[in-house]
């Protein structure tokens, strides 16, 4: 009777971790972005999808819509900041203007890292410091953050070698503020347009010229349309993944640890690779026939100067010159 009575708790016992088992949440993630399939930007999401799904044991499943499926960059920002969307990686300009947060472009100035290398530091350290705290009365949260390179304009009739071969061209540039605000210091006539519509507005004549990373610029195509890449490198485009705040709050502590390990280990990953994707891309524009210069630093630093306005609306409305001139230093 006592053996009878031993295996029936037994049973009872393993019933009731059962239950517990199945009960425990399953956390759907939706992430969506513009980049296609194979842009740096898209591979390094895949790679956190199938990291957190193999360490969750399938407790946490991550839905990907690349390539602008759920709407342009702005509309998914929007929806991850409303929770219809719970996460989508943006530069950080972009986040300031979606967000009311103009604090957030502080870290897209125009010239602010000469190279990938310095743009890496700043991720790990200022951006991974300072991005939380302008984010504590939002209702997002910071995930991870890449490069998404160097971005630097494509023409179809001329290079740029200096200052004023810019004045006048109409350069198709995301809609973001900030963006506008550098090309036109700069002297060039601004055409804005989601990502997925850059082709077009070259294909057709509307703008001269498109400004991106290489390898963006190459995933669509762009190197068909225009025959001219002069690296100015004015601006290092910074990417952040957030999440909706609820939405995190809502996923299981283990989950978060899984989650949040997955993502600062995609980070460092992409931050490594993101040199090897430029280089490949700019092999492609040469074998496609564009020309690839380089421009002097004397007239870079006659490029920051034009966008001297800049750094003063942020230094002065903002308070941040401490921040920037932080930023700075780590060119030297």
């Amino acid at each position: 009777m006592k053996k009878l009575s031993l295996v029936l708790s037994v049973l009872l016992l393993v019933g009731m971790l059962a239950s517990v088992s199945e009960a425990k949440a399953k956390v759907t993630l939706e992430f969506g972005h513009i980049q296609n399939p194979g842009h740096a930007l898209a591979i390094a999401p895949e790679e956190v999808k199938a990291m957190v799904e193999k360490r969750s044991n399938g407790q946490v499943k991550v839905n990907i819509y690349p390539s602008s499926q759920l709407g342009s960059a702005r509309e998914m920002m929007e929806q991850v900041t409303m929770g219809t969307l719970d996460m989508t990686c943006c530069d950080t300009a972009d986040w300031a203007a979606a967000l009311n947060i103009p604090q957030l472009a502080v870290f897209n100035m125009p010239f602010l890292t000469k190279d990938l290398a310095t743009q890496a530091k700043l991720i790990d350290g200022i951006v991974a410091q300072e991005v939380p705290k302008m984010l504590k009365d939002s209702n997002v949260r910071l995930l991870m953050t890449y490069s998404n390179g160097i971005r630097q304009p494509l023409l179809k009739t001329k290079p740029i070698t200096r200052l004023e071969d810019i004045k006048g061209v109409k350069m198709r540039t995301a809609e973001t503020p900030l963006y506008v605000d550098i090309w036109n210091c700069l002297g060039a006539s601004t055409v804005t347009s989601a990502w997925s519509e850059a082709y077009t507005l070259l294909q057709q004549g509307v703008a001269d010229a498109v400004e991106a990373d290489v390898t963006g610029l190459v995933n669509q195509n762009l190197q068909e349309q225009a025959k001219y890449l002069s690296k100015i490198g004015h601006l290092g485009a910074i990417y952040c993944v957030f999440i909706n705040k609820d939405k995190w709050d809502s996923i299981p502590k283990d989950l978060q640890d899984i989650i949040q390990k997955s993502a600062l280990e995609s980070q460092k990953k992409q931050l490594q690779n993101r040199q090897a994707s430029d280089n490949a891309a700019e092999k492609a524009m040469a074998a496609a026939g564009v020309k690839i210069n380089d421009i002097s630093q004397k007239e870079r630093d006659r490029m920051k100067n034009a966008c001297q306005p800049i750094y003063d609306k942020y230094e002065k409305n903002y308070k941040l010159g401490g921040l920037i001139k932080k930023m700075l230093s780590l060119n030297s």
